[in-house]
Parts: structure tokens; C-alpha cells; sequence
């Protein structure tokens, strides 16, 4: 059992929590009270849905585990009121690193919502023509195995057969059907748009991308040769 708690102890520690005072404006009982902070029934949820299933049935199912969960939560909550009593929570450091968490869960929930736009507008649009792809042929999936066979091999590192494979080259030429659709759907909206690309930018891009790594701050340590090892000034 402790070394189970120990790996609970691992996992919680890498997540990002910030409990602190987490209980206003929150459901839930409060599971335990932590000087001025609180761990409520719905903390205590949700980090356990961050476990993984082999972990979250030995937190339900075991008291001891559940326990054994909840003091974790409760030592990382102390450390986080500790940090805070060293005010480290003012320091630039901190500031930097949260004004940069900040901008990449911006940039995520753009990211997801751009992936909702798209995904609902296609549904709107295209629902309808992609659920009515026929599948391909038996004729279809032998043909493009055989001109894809050197290919389908070299990527698995050895002779493949057509049984083998034939699953998954049924659903990719469907999936290739479908993007079929979706690319002639954008293609009538790229016909109306008015689009301009700045292929220098683009350019600069790859080569930042591609730029070799900047050494000049690598130091090298001289392995002592043979005849110098286990001798002392």
C-alpha cells in the first residue's frame, strides 16, 4: 500500500492545483479544512479524474487509498498556503511564468473554438453527403493496395498482405472520400474570398524552423585520458 501511495502522491503532485480559498462560488461539501483554505467534494472529484482507471477504482473502492489521496491533496494545499506566506506568489517569476500560462490557455481556447466552428459548420453543410459515402469496393481497396504494396510493407518493416491490412485501407479510402467532399466544399468558398500570401514571411519561417541549434554556450568537460584517472593534485 505505500508504494501505491506513493505513485498517488506522483500524480497529484504533477497536476496543476490551486485550491486555496477554491470554495466560493463552489458546490460541494467541504471535505477538509486547511487553516483559511478548504478541499471540497468537488476538488477531490476532479483530481481524481485526472488518475489514471486503475487508480481512481482503488481510491473508490479502498479507504485506506481514499485517505491516502485526500492527505496528498492536503500536503500540496499546505505548500501552496506556505508559498503564498513567502508571498512567492508576488515574485517575477511567478507573475511570468502565470502571465505565460495564461497566454497559452488563450491560445487553446481558440484553438477549440476555431475546432467547433469547423466541425459544426461541416456537419451543417456536408453532414448529410459524408454519412452517404459508399464504401469502397472490393475492387477498389485490391487496386490501391497493390499500387501502395512497396510502400504499406516498408512502413510496417515487413511483407504485408492484403488480408492483413484491408480494415484499415476500407476506412482511409472512405476517410479519403469524405475529405474529397470537404475540399471541393472549401474550394467554392476559397472562389469568393479574397486571399493574399506573403510567401517571404512564410520563407522566414521554415527558416527559423530549420535553423541549427546555437552551441556557442555548449561547454565541453575533457574526460581525463587514462594514465591521468584517480590521481590528485
Amino acid at each position: 500500500m505505500k508504494k501505491f501511495s506513493s505513485a498517488l502522491t506522483l500524480v497529484v503532485l504533477v497536476l496543476v492545483i490551486t485550491m486555496s480559498g477554491c470554495t466560493k462560488g463552489q458546490d460541494g461539501a467541504v471535505l477538509a479544512k486547511v487553516n483559511r483554505g478548504a478541499i471540497t467534494a468537488t476538488d477531490f472529484k476532479k483530481q481524481i479524474e485526472e488518475l489514471t482507471p486503475q487508480m481512481q477504482q482503488a481510491v473508490v473502492n479502498d479507504p485506506k487509498a481514499r485517505r491516502d489521496f485526500l492527505d496528498d491533496l492536503i500536503g500540496i494545499e499546505l505548500v501552496v498556503q506556505e508559498a503564498k506566506r513567502q508571498s512567492l506568489d508576488k515574485s517575477a517569476e511567478y507573475k511570468k511564468r502565470q502571465e505565460q500560462l495564461k497566454q497559452e490557455m488563450e491560445r487553446r481556447i481558440r484553438e477549440e473554438s476555431k475546432n467547433d466552428l469547423f466541425n459544426s459548420l461541416l456537419k451543417k453543410e456536408l453532414g448529410d453527403k459524408m454519412s452517404k459515402v459508399v464504401p469502397p469496393t472490393d475492387k477498389e481497396v485490391r487496386d490501391y493496395f497493390n499500387q501502395n504494396k512497396d510502400k504499406i510493407s516498408q512502413a510496417a518493416g515487413r511483407q504485408i498482405s492484403l488480408k492483413e491490412i484491408e480494415p484499415q485501407l476500407k476506412m482511409r479510402l472512405t476517410q479519403e472520400k469524405r475529405r474529397d467532399i470537404y475540399l471541393e466544399y472549401a474550394k467554392g468558398l476559397r472562389a469568393k474570398a479574397k486571399i493574399s500570401v506573403n510567401d517571404k514571411a512564410l520563407d522566414n519561417v521554415i527558416a527559423e524552423i530549420t535553423r541549427p541549434a546555437d552551441l556557442s554556450g555548449l561547454t565541453v568537460t575533457k574526460s581525463p585520458s587514462a594514465g591521468q584517472e584517480g590521481t590528485h593534485k
